[in-house]
């Protein structure tokens, strides 16, 4: 395997990581080995030094990654299409956006919304990332007109009685995941442990991680191979009950990287997704760059079905990007929006969205589903390629 050389680290990213790792250590020297997923959670949401909401840098050429909406407006003129259904469907609502990152997707799709005549009461984000939120409000304050950016709030819990859409982009892969390893039938929670050479990852035997993996192992259809490795997410279920009690009416929109269970525990996959990004580095090392780099892994798009529709959700589809702009009119918005730029302007414009849309790009690789409540809608982005069969 070829050896990765990260960038370096500076002077605050070090303070930072070394902060994190000793406050990590000492727990794991009082208690013994940290589960992955707390250990994930505290380098993503310690408070003050985690990743979200240590105040550096993320998103975008300075940051560690470009997410969809950075790339191209064009996603976002499609979630608005997809919303401006739901919102004529029940014929008022809000927007609720978790995560808004950079405040991108928001700028874009109250634009797009603008257009269609069909504004939202309110555009609300829920993040909890304070720089972020920052980012947001001078994005929201320097390219909308004030009609609409007054139309922004930020909130730091769930909406009380939702009405609306809510769009989850990129949210679930930031939830903390558990790793397991599996060994002719043998299954072990790995978790971290710390000695003098520093931290690293241990195995251990846990009764419900192994109970819990031998039902999502159920989906495989061939045998896995020896020094098997994959991860779940814990906090999925319970994220849904918790929106559950405050969503009354609309649609809830999920895109995100992943796919459906019998692909994600392939014998194919066997040293499952998670993975790190620094500085648009991508590496597998999570035990280094504590809170500076963000560590994510793919989504399984059955547990977000199961979790949602055990908190009575409908799911309405389940589809690629790729599939899921198209059908909602991609190509005729990009052609309208980019008639009469320079030509050197209009083929940027369309090699970003090649990117998002291409299936060897973030085309296939990410997946959109939709999941309603109180309503029973027919949404055009799930009118072809519907995969729901296969969650």
């Amino acid at each position: 395997m070829a050896i990765i050389e990260l960038p370096g680290l500076s002077e605050i990213q070090q303070q930072i990581c070394s902060d994190l790792s000793a406050g990590l250590a000492e727990q794991i020297a009082r208690q013994g080995p940290m589960s992955f997923a707390e250990y994930m959670h505290r380098c993503l949401y310690e408070p003050g030094l985690g990743y979200y909401v240590n105040g550096l840098s993320k998103i975008g050429p300075s940051g560690d990654f470009i997410t969809a909406p950075e790339l191209s407006s064009d996603l976002a003129a499609c979630v608005a299409a997809q919303t401006a259904e739901v919102l004529s469907l029940i014929g008022h609502g809000d927007v609720l956006e978790f995560g808004g990152g950079s405040g991108r997707l928001a700028v874009d799709v109250l634009r797009a919304l603008d257009e269609r005549q069909c504004l939202p009461h309110r555009y609300l984000l829920l993040d909890v990332s304070a720089d972020l939120k920052q980012l947001q409000k001078e994005l929201v304050n320097t390219e909308l007109p004030p009609e609409l950016a007054s139309r922004v709030e930020w909130v730091d819990n769930f909406v009380d009685d939702f009405h609306g859409v809510a769009i989850a982009n990129e949210l679930f892969d930031a939830f903390p995941v558990e790793r397991f390893s599996v060994n002719h039938g043998d299954v072990q929670q790995i978790c971290v442990d710390y000695d003098e050479r520093g931290f690293r990852l241990s195995e251990v035997e846990n009764r419900e991680i192994t109970a819990h993996v031998q039902r999502l192992l159920a989906a495989s259809k061939s045998d896995l191979p020896p020094d098997y490795h994959s991860e779940f997410c814990p906090v999925m279920a319970p994220w849904w009950a918790s929106l559950s009690e405050s969503f009354n009416t609309g649609l809830l929109i999920a895109l995100d990287y992943g796919c459906e269970r019998s692909r994600y525990y392939s014998p194919l996959r066997s040293s499952g997704s998670t993975r790190c990004f620094f500085q648009h580095t991508q590496h597998s090392d999570p035990l280094i760059y504590q809170g500076v780099q963000d560590i994510t892994a793919d989504v399984d798009f059955t547990a977000v079905a199961e979790a949602a529709v055990a908190s009575q959700f409908a799911l309405e589809g389940y589809t690629s990007m790729t599939q899921f702009m198209l059908s909602l009119g991609v190509i005729d918005h990009h052609k309208v929006q980019t008639d009469g730029m320079a030509e050197k302007e209009r083929i940027a414009a369309t090699g970003r969205l090649k990117q998002v849309l291409m299936p060897e790009e973030m085309g296939e690789r990410f997946m959109v589903a939709g999941f309603s409540r109180n309503i029973d809608p027919v949404l055009r982005g799930f009118s072809a390629g519907d995969q729901s069969r296969l969650l």
